[in-house]
């Protein structure tokens, strides 16, 4: 019954797989939240996010690159606010880390999750590290899910300096969403605040922009139920994802404090690829009247 149950799977994910585009999003976005979209006219932000998957504008090619956007950070708001980086490459080799320091982050620059920390370089197996980058750089991470402005990002592996606490663990991801709605409206910030991101018991809670508890959440994410742990470079966040979201109607901004001082990751413009539904249900529709649309920000990439 199992091996059945299981081909049964592998037989559906080939036909998605084989879905043409008109077909493939309303079938996803039915899948994921239960009800038709309104896809070619959306309303509320998970149609938004899904129509950004299929009709992204060209500056999401070069802003969700991990290596372009550096210059777009850098401008906007100061390369201070970078995370060290010493290179990058598109191929890589044993040789490539000869001239890297014991410690560092190699992540790839054209997708999501492709990240290894390397505590010890001299422990590592470097032929196989570079096998593992080296795999990245032949994903085509627009298929998994089409989120189409991953597939023209020209494919690199980056290697950052790693910023660690005492005993090797990553800082806590801080992701301001900020919802401008135009028309001279302030906008709208939420703070999705991620506690052990590589612990099998990571957490995500949602908070206001005055850091209060959010009335929602996404599902299938567990909470804490903590509050916001105030560090001292809160503000500082929450001003540069505001500067750094101006020009689109939606944009999360992923921050680090370490070592007293504010970090940007990267920038998203389509979370979880539209893979988490709004609890309360309601706040779909409540946070897509907060995201300006149409978009026409950086039109010409």
């Amino acid at each position: 019954m199992t091996s059945f149950i299981a081909r049964i799977k592998k037989i559906r994910r080939a036909i998605v797989k084989r879905m043409p585009d008109p077909v493939y999003y309303p079938y996803r976005y039915l899948q994921i939240y239960g009800r038709v979209g309104s896809l070619a006219q959306p309303r509320r932000y998970s149609e938004k996010i899904f129509h950004r998957m299929r009709h992204p504008l060209p500056v999401f090619t070069r802003l969700a690159d991990k290596v372009a956007v550096r210059d777009y950070i850098a401008d906007v708001v100061g390369e201070k606010y970078l995370v060290p980086a010493f290179f990058s490459c598109d191929q890589v080799t044993r040789e490539t880390f000869s001239s890297l320091p014991d410690v560092f982050v190699m992540k790839a620059n054209h997708s999501a999750g492709q990240t290894r920390i390397v505590l010890d370089k001299r422990k590592e197996d470097l032929d196989a590290l570079a096998d593992l980058a080296n795999g990245w750089l032949k994903t085509d991470f627009s298929i998994r899910q089409r989120e189409k402005h991953y597939g023209k990002i020209p494919r690199r592996i980056i290697f950052e300096e790693a910023l660690l606490g005492p005993t090797g663990e990553p800082p806590d991801d801080y992701k301001f969403c900020v919802l401008n709605p135009g028309d001279g409206q302030e906008p709208f910030v939420f703070v999705q605040y991620v506690h052990d991101r590589f612990k099998n018991d990571m957490t995500q809670d949602f908070y206001l922009a005055d850091y209060s508890p959010a009335p929602f959440r996404f599902r299938g994410l567990k909470p804490s139920g903590k509050p916001l742990p105030q560090v001292e470079g809160l503000e500082e966040m929450m001003r540069i994802a505001r500067k750094l979201a101006e020009p689109f109607g939606f944009l999360r901004v992923d921050c680090y404090y370490y070592g007293g001082r504010v970090y940007v990751g990267e920038l998203t413009f389509t979370p979880g690829a539209g893979m988490y539904a709004l609890s309360p249900p309601h706040w779909d529709v409540m946070l897509g009247a907060k995201f300006r649309w149409p978009e026409t920000a950086g039109q010409g990439g």
